[in-house]
C-alpha cells in the first residue's frame, strides 16, 4: 500500500530467486546471513554504509521489480 499512496518502498534479502520470486517493488542482494542484511553485528560503519545505499537506490531504481546486488561481503572477525 505505501507504493500507491507514493511511498518508496524496498526489499532486502540474500537470495536472487527468493526475491524474483516474492517481486518486490525494489530489491537489494546482500551476501550476508539471513537476518543481517546490514552486516556484521557493531560494525556501525559498514552498516550506515548499506544503509545508505539502500536509501540512494530509493531514488535510482526507478522500474518496478528491479533487483540490485550490493558489492559487500561479509566480514570474518580477525583470529585471536
Amino acid at each position: 500500500m505505501a507504493e500507491e499512496a507514493g511511498f518508496p518502498t524496498i526489499s532486502m534479502g540474500n537470495a536472487a530467486d527468493r526475491m524474483a520470486h516474492i517481486k518486490p517493488p525494489r530489491a537489494l542482494l546482500v551476501k550476508f546471513a539471513r537476518g543481517s542484511m546490514f552486516g556484521e553485528p557493531g560494525n556501525v560503519k559498514r552498516q550506515r554504509s548499506i544503509l545508505m545505499d539502500a536509501l540512494e537506490a530509493l531514488k535510482t531504481m526507478t522500474k518496478p521489480g528491479t533487483i540490485q546486488e550490493l558489492p559487500y561481503q561479509w566480514k570474518k572477525p580477525d583470529p585471536k
